[in-house]
């Protein structure tokens, strides 16, 4: 079982005035004797909260009701708030989740109206994250979750909600990325146990519980389970204990410990009656028997899951029904009931589509053909009574057999011969095909070699043409001192373009049949140094470089210093109108991860800009130079992923992953 309503008090949970007590006897002392005002209302709204855990639902819709006409003659904005939230608290208990969601929608309207303050429109977000949540409509539930971390964070609202940190946790753990998965959970459990709220610790508990059940570490999950159980026996909230002690019985089971497992269904299962809920119950006839399958208990099973299945059809949960019929399938296979078993695997099929179109799978298959085989064994039973009969027509049935063999024999050479012939043409299609593809590759191998050539290449060329330009049409605008710094400039710049083309040339003779890298170690120093040296020309761009952690890199030297060439380049272009512009290049190594980063402080760009680091039908030519389409496909080649981090008027960032 997977927990969904352990996330039901983050919803709702209220911190009100420092006044107002928080136990239940406090809150009926207090409620009997102060005055009918604002802090009453809130004090109203906290003894509601406490009676939904408890499970006392006519009584909550007593109190709501005196919220609401207290609201009203008040013309408390936050106290409308609170009854239309606690509303759809009572909806989501019952576990009706559209209806829930159509309250705190309202809730949304009511914030807007009266222009309540963040800490409500806090509240209201983690409230729409959860419904959608166990809606089932991930994309929505993240979305909000997102929404809420940033708002609250940015506005250092106290008490952090904790579901967002949950909710992105669970995406994680559903993608099975479990190391990550488990930050976002124990993020929030800090949190929660910084504020001493037990709920929320039971929760943190149990979600870490049944992230390390992922992991098919059920003595971890055991720890978790049992230290979250004691946290909601602490906040008396019994929903949620009902759904520790299900998990809790389920890893007993894995253990085989199976007093201990059935010890823990029986005490959820007396909490369930005792709060008259159907959800839980349903998945906790479905584990007790799983539990009695386990041992081999064919007939309890079924009882328990009879029980199951008729709850799953009072609350018609298609994910439910489909869960049970399966139960039951694989229940009447085991006891050679093939015929109950398919009829059962159907309906599960029907269900797990939710719609009413069977798509049999091979385990459906499998039953299907056992019981067909079954009937067919009674079948072979009743003819071979009739064997005396036919072995008059022996004779006839003989002849009549060799025709047909002599018949099959011709029609298989014919086959045989068109067989031969389509798999021959078939071969020559995919050389053909073969060949078009290498020669496609070919063409855009020397359409990149072209391109990093004019872009590694153009530059030097370029500052030498210029200053040979102006010495020769404009000599009696260099004075002798400048003369001689442009000289050595030039000296410099020649050599660096010497050493850009040996490095080409040596690259190019490696890369003749394919673009393939070819990989080793080497050191970042190496880089850094061979981008000073490139890039000494460049006096008014202060170029600085941090390594401190002295970084070694595996991967293709000539593609990695390509990119960091490139990048550097489109910084200096970017700092042309910049004061004191500046360029620094970082490495460091972090959580077994290598980056390396470059960041300017030019005036920034648009995610259009950079849109050829993503979209790939962006094209780039020989005019306009390598671009960022190029140093992508060479990112790509090594195993490295680049990220854009771009603010107007303060600078870009690109950080390259390996």
């Amino acid at each position: 079982m997977r927990n969904r309503l352990t996330l039901f008090c983050l919803f709702f949970l209220t911190y009100s005035f420092a006044q107002i007590p928080k136990s239940i006897d406090s809150l009926a002392v207090f409620l009997k004797t102060q005055p009918r005002d604002t802090t009453y209302v809130l004090a109203l709204n906290d003894y509601a909260f406490l009676k939904v855990q408890e499970g006392e639902y006519d009584a909550v819709a007593k109190i709501i009701s005196q919220m609401e006409a207290l609201s009203k003659k008040l013309q408390y904005g936050t106290g409308f708030y609170k009854v239309m939230n606690m509303r759809g608290v009572v909806k989501y208990s019952q576990q009706n989740s559209q209806k829930a969601m159509d309250y705190f929608l309202q809730c949304n309207e009511i914030i807007q109206k009266y222009k309540l303050p963040k800490k409500i429109y806090q509240n209201s977000l983690n409230n729409i994250g959860i419904i959608y949540e166990q809606m089932g409509d991930r994309e929505n539930a993240t979305l909000f979750s997102m929404r809420l971390i940033e708002f609250q964070e940015k506005n250092k609202l106290e008490p952090l909600k904790t579901n967002p940190y949950d909710q992105i946790g669970k995406n994680l753990k559903f993608s099975k990325k479990y190391d990550e998965a488990l930050i976002y959970f124990r993020k929030a459990l800090s949190i929660e146990t910084r504020y001493k709220n037990y709920t929320g610790m039971a929760i943190g508990e149990n979600n870490i519980g049944n992230l390390y059940d992922d992991l098919q570490k059920p003595k971890e999950a055991i720890k978790h389970f049992e230290t979250g159980l004691g946290y909601a026996e602490k906040a008396n909230y019994q929903l949620l204990q009902t759904d520790l002690l299900i998990n809790l019985g389920r890893m007993y089971q894995q253990l085989k410990m199976f007093k201990n497992a059935e010890d823990c269904f029986k005490k959820s299962e007396r909490i369930c009656m005792q709060l008259e809920v159907t959800k839980p119950l349903k998945t906790l006839y479905q584990s007790m028997g799983d539990l009695c399958f386990f041992q081999k208990q064919y007939a309890k099973a079924e009882q328990y899951y009879l029980k199951s299945l008729a709850i799953a059809k009072s609350i018609d949960d298609p994910q439910y029904l489909y869960s049970i019929n399966q139960a039951l399938a694989d229940l009447k296979a085991q006891t050679g009931n093939y015929k109950a078993a398919f009829d059962y695997k159907v309906q599960a099929e029907i269900y797990k589509d939710s719609t009413f179109k069977i798509e049999t799978t091979q385990n459906t298959e499998n039953l299907l053909r056992k019981y067909e085989s079954k009937k067919k064994e009674q079948e072979i039973v009743a003819l071979s009574a009739q064997n005396t009969v036919k072995n008059l027509q022996i004779d006839t049935a003989n002849k009549q057999r060799w025709y047909f063999v002599f018949g099959l024999a011709l029609l298989g050479i014919i086959g045989t011969l068109l067989f031969y012939q389509s798999r021959n043409r078939k071969k020559v299609n995919e050389k053909l095909q073969l060949l078009n593809t290498e020669l496609d590759q070919a063409n855009k191998t020397k359409t990149r070699f072209f391109s990093i050539l004019n872009h590694d290449l153009r530059s030097p060329v370029s500052n030498l043409i210029h200053f040979l330009h102006l010495q020769k049409d404009n000599p009696e605008l260099l004075d002798e001192d400048t003369k001689k710094r442009m000289e050595n400039k030039t000296i410099l710049g020649a050599e660096n373009l010497l050493n850009s083309m040996e490095d080409i040339l040596l690259w190019s003779k490696g890369q003749m049949e394919n673009f393939q890298p070819k990989l080793k170690k080497i050191a970042v120093s190496s880089l850094f140094e061979d981008t000073r040296k490139h890039f000494s020309s460049e006096e008014k761009v202060s170029i600085t470089f941090e390594n401190p952690q002295n970084i070694e890199l595996n991967t293709d030297e000539n593609y990695l210093k390509t990119i960091i060439r490139n990048l550097t380049g489109n910084a200096i272009k970017a700092l042309n109108q910049v004061q004191n512009p500046t360029i620094i290049w970082k490495a460091w190594e972090e959580n077994n991860q290598t980056f390396l980063s470059i960041s300017d402080n030019g005036p920034g760009g648009t995610q259009e800009q950079f849109k050829a680091l993503y979209d790939e039908t962006e094209v780039v030519g020989i005019q306009s130079g390598l671009g960022l389409h190029l140093i992508r496909d060479l990112a790509k080649a090594i195993g490295c992923k680049i990220e854009v981090d771009s603010k107007s008027n303060e600078g870009t960032t690109f950080t390259l992953k390996f």
